[in-house]
């Protein structure tokens, strides 16, 4: 009995000692994780359940970032390349058009730092993107019919998920007002092609820890969502005068490899315990 309470201590100690060392202290720390960068442009959506069509790049990564003690994620910071570099497409069918192609060329962030995620207003910060996003008319080839929207920054540093308005001239042009990202929730207003007046519905963001709606984001099962919004202004005035751009930056904490493996020998040392105080 004795070396069973002793087995089941040391193997309690040590998964203890595990899960205050993934949980860290106050300070700086690193984070893994895995996500997507997704981004809607023009207001698409499917043609069959009227869901807005994101076209996504996955990654993963480690975060740098610091907490208060208590695993509340007050700023991180991600490395340029994290997503991407990558080149999408799809076709879809918005509700006042027929089918029409989407291309992402070549996208991937920039590094970008974020802070105040949890508590006081809602949180954010500048993350550019590089690439392009060009959208295929219908009238003629791609190369020849296309609304581009650059989202590389332009030389005054304005860009998509940055802020300031980024102007691109050519057979369409386009006025870009941006936004940097942010927790909160983005509202916008746009003047329709009939010239009506609508609030399209733009995602949100939000921070929480592995209870659901928690704000003990630091830590592993951590989940993270910023979002970006843009309002574009093209030359097209009579199909699309103005249209909202959307991005989602999507996280996930995850344990490293390293700790997953040491939390295995901790449960491995518990079930052998188990196993030496049962009756043979």
């Amino acid at each position: 009995m004795r070396r069973w309470a002793l087995s089941l201590g040391m193997g309690s100690a040590l998964v203890a000692c595990l899960v205050i060392g993934v949980m860290g202290s106050a300070g700086a720390a690193t984070l893994d994780f895995t996500g997507t960068l997704g981004i809607n442009m023009f207001g698409l959506r499917h043609d069959l359940t009227g869901s807005p069509i994101y076209l996504s790049v996955p990654g993963a990564g480690a975060a740098q970032v610091t907490d208060d003690g208590n695993l509340h994620l007050l700023s991180f910071a991600l490395s340029g390349g994290t997503f991407g570099p990558a080149t999408v497409t799809t076709g879809v069918t918005p509700t006042y058009v027929t089918i029409f192609t989407l291309y992402l060329t070549l996208e991937q962030n920039l590094s970008g730092s974020f802070s105040g995620i949890s508590g006081g207003p809602p949180g954010g910060g500048p993350m550019g993107l590089s690439g392009m996003a060009k959208m295929c008319l219908l009238f003629a080839p791609c190369e020849y019919a296309n609304a581009p929207l650059p989202l590389t920054p332009t030389s005054g540093g304005a860009g998509f998920g940055i802020g300031g308005t980024a102007i691109h001239t050519g057979a369409v042009s386009v006025t870009m007002q941006n936004a940097p990202w942010t927790l909160g929730q983005p509202v916008m207003t746009i003047h329709t092609p009939n010239s009506t007046i609508s609030t399209p519905s733009l995602p949100g963001g939000f921070a929480h820890g592995p209870a659901s709606l928690t704000s003990s984001t630091a830590q592993p099962s951590g989940a993270l969502q910023l979002v970006t919004v843009s309002k574009v202004f093209t030359s097209l005035t009579g199909a699309w005068p103005e249209t909202p751009a959307i991005g989602i930056l999507a996280l996930h904490f995850v344990p490293e490899p390293g700790t997953l493996l040491l939390l295995g020998f901790g449960v491995a040392a518990l079930t052998a315990a188990g196993r030496r105080r049962s009756p043979h």
